[in-house]
């Protein structure tokens, strides 16, 4: 059973910028499509109000993105940290051109890593896929990083072509006490 599931995609972290594209210019077409059968009818009557909740359609895909960054920036803020810290100390990360920047005034990335965190009563997975980085064979060595970082035990590590996956367990947990009165 799955509890908690984080995905952090370096090169995009607000999701896919298409699909949000997409069904923004979808959402805008079908409110533009609202305002020109209700404008003739809201004009007349003189209530201009009503050609503004047509409009209000196209919070739902900007909200999308707006929740990935609040989930990763509060709400999972102390695992958003603990990746990044693995991501940056590992350079799993490649940078474009000092001189390109994004919007927020960040350097562009051009191959970034997708974490998968999620935490099962298994233990903690996290997924690691290379998506072309330069130092892709870093995924796979992520052992001692993991621990250091996460304060848990790397149990298993799986190596697939595609992606590498570590399952930590805080193996001192688990342990179980005996006493003279167990016998």
């Amino acid at each position: 059973m799955k509890t908690k599931k984080i995905v952090l995609d370096t090169k995009k972290p607000l999701g896919n910028p298409n699909g949000i594209r997409l069904i923004l210019g979808t959402t805008l077409i079908g409110s533009i499509a609202v305002e020109i059968q209700i404008a003739p009818q809201a004009i007349s009557t003189k209530n201009l109000t009503m050609l503004i909740y047509p409009l209000l359609i196209n919070i739902i895909p900007l909200g999308y993105p707006c929740w990935k960054w609040v989930n990763l920036h509060i709400i999972n803020y102390k695992i958003y940290k603990q990746l990044m810290s693995i991501v940056h100390s590992e350079q799993l990360i490649d940078y474009g051109d000092k001189k390109e920047t994004t919007t927020f005034n960040e350097r562009k990335v051009v191959y970034g890593v997708k974490l998968v965190y999620e935490e099962s009563t298994d233990g903690t997975y996290i997924t690691v896929y290379p998506n072309g980085i330069k130092h892709s064979d870093a995924t796979q060595t992520l052992n001692n990083r993991l621990e250091e970082t996460f304060n848990m035990n790397v149990l298993s590590v799986d190596h697939q072509l595609s992606y590498t996956r570590y399952l930590l367990r805080d193996v001192d947990k688990q342990q179980i006490g005996v006493t003279d009165n167990a016998f």
